[in-house]
């Protein structure tokens, strides 16, 4: 059975109506398509976001509590600081008191020993030279700033040794 023109000339109107109708539903399908990813897309940036406010939140939290920390600690450490400063400050109060003290000492006996030098003996001779050096808790006696004798110098000598 043929088809006569004018059944040909429908059914191709039918067609194209058809195919038309179908690219129609195509581009529909594609922009909802987009619509959906779109909105997916929108729904995961907030959600994101919404997680990095949280997630920033926790870290602020977190630090102020760090910081809370810290601070408590370094109060604590200055309070102690302090306390051992004004016991240290004691301390070193009673060290140079003690240390003037002995200073004192040597002082008196450095004096009594010059008085002595300088006052005649009961023959009436000045004193002998030997009572006039330096005893070894008197400062003169020390080894670093006093003068050098023959027996702080060494025995043998590769060169000349200053006096």
């Amino acid at each position: 059975m043929a088809m006569t023109p004018e059944e040909y000339e429908q059914f191709k109107e039918a067609e194209k109506a058809h195919l038309r109708k179908l690219r129609e539903i195509k581009k529909q399908h594609q922009a909802l398509k987009r619509k959906a990813a779109v909105t997916r897309s929108v729904t995961d940036m907030a959600e994101g976001a919404t997680d990095l406010f949280s997630e920033s939140d926790e870290m602020v939290e977190r630090l102020q509590m760090d910081s809370a920390s810290a601070e408590a600690r370094l109060d604590v450490a200055l309070d102690s600081l302090g306390s051992s400063d004004a016991a240290q400050g004691q301390l070193d109060a009673a060290e140079l008191a003690q240390a003037e003290e002995e200073l004192k000492k040597q002082r008196a006996q450095e004096l009594i020993r010059q008085m002595k030098s300088e006052s005649p003996s009961r023959d009436g001779s000045p004193s002998a030279p030997e009572s006039s050096t330096a005893t070894p808790e008197s400062p003169a006696s020390d080894e670093t700033t006093g003068p050098s004798t023959s027996s702080d110098l060494p025995e043998k000598t590769i060169g000349r040794m200053k006096p």
